[in-house]
């Protein structure tokens, strides 16, 4: 196995943290970062674990709250090989200035994992926004003791994606994130010493599943809305894959749910599914206690 920690930085409910035009928050960002790598990740074959999957209408989740929930999964699963990834971007003052640029960032106690997972993961995000905008800047690898990389048990590092107090790089913060996602798990693949594979939309081969492992629970979709209703799901689940239909495999996971399928369009059994997706929805809610 190899595991992906996300971990997403903040929730909404925290003061201050957003563009001086109040274009965007940086909780937002770094959500809607998270389930895009952890799409593209397990493309890949990663395991993905997120600490902080449903920010939305909450305070604050504490720093050493976040690294505990990774630590104890981590040693849940047998200690793996692993990589705890924190996602935020970043802010210089309280109005538009010249600050910009990306920077990675290992604690001091850090292994030479982490620093060596700190320098693919720059080296990519890097040459993509430069792809973009040719005036990017690079910040390179840095030093901090941030608390959830400082604490985490794992090999981790902290990305700073960009300045949202900077005008160009807030352009790229809110235009091209599925490209920074893609560099990214291009980072993160690199390593973990594995080819990335182009995740575009042709289903696997027969020999191919999305994951090496079984999981405990595989969400499968049939489209875009049912996707957005998958990942309310997953918020309530640990150790799952979301997958479209096309690219399900019997055994992907112990437990089954479907958002937007005919019982009869898959095989194995079913955990959950409504007569229609706003059906489906009310039953997840149900499920997760809401």
């Amino acid at each position: 196995m190899k595991l992906l920690i996300l971990d997403s930085g903040h929730s909404e409910y925290v003061q201050g943290k957003e563009a001086p035009d109040k274009s965007m928050k940086e909780w937002e960002f770094n959500n809607d970062m998270q389930h895009k790598i952890k799409t593209i990740a397990e493309k890949q074959g990663i395991t993905v674990y997120l600490t902080n999957p449903n920010p939305s209408k909450k305070n604050e989740m504490g720093l050493t709250r976040r690294a505990q929930y990774a630590n104890d999964y981590w040693i849940s699963k047998g200690k793996p090989d692993a990589l705890f990834f924190s996602i935020h971007s970043n802010a210089y003052d309280s109005k538009f200035n010249a600050a910009r640029g990306t920077e990675t960032y290992y604690a001091s106690n850090a292994s030479q994992k982490s620093k060596n997972a700190a320098k693919d993961v720059q080296e990519e995000v890097y040459k993509v926004m430069k792809s973009i905008d040719s005036e990017a800047k690079d910040r390179g690898v840095k030093v901090a003791d941030f608390t959830v990389i400082y604490k985490a048990l794992m090999p981790s590092i902290l990305e700073e994606y960009g300045f949202y107090t900077n005008r160009e790089d807030l352009k790229i913060l809110k235009n091209n994130r599925d490209e920074l996602a893609e560099a990214t798990v291009k980072g993160v693949c690199k390593y973990f010493g594995i080819t990335y594979k182009e995740v575009g939309g042709n289903p696997p081969s027969e020999s191919q599943t999305p994951g090496e492992d079984v999981y405990e629970n595989c969400i499968i979709y049939k489209g875009d809305v049912d996707k957005n209703i998958a990942n309310i799901l997953g918020w309530g689940l640990k150790d799952y894959i979301i997958v479209p239909l096309q690219e399900y495999k019997v055994g992907l996971g112990k437990k089954v749910f479907v958002v937007g399928v005919a019982a009869n369009e898959i095989e194995g059994d079913v955990n959950l599914q409504g007569n229609n997706r706003w059906d489906t929805l009310n039953e997840v809610l149900e499920y997760l206690g809401k």
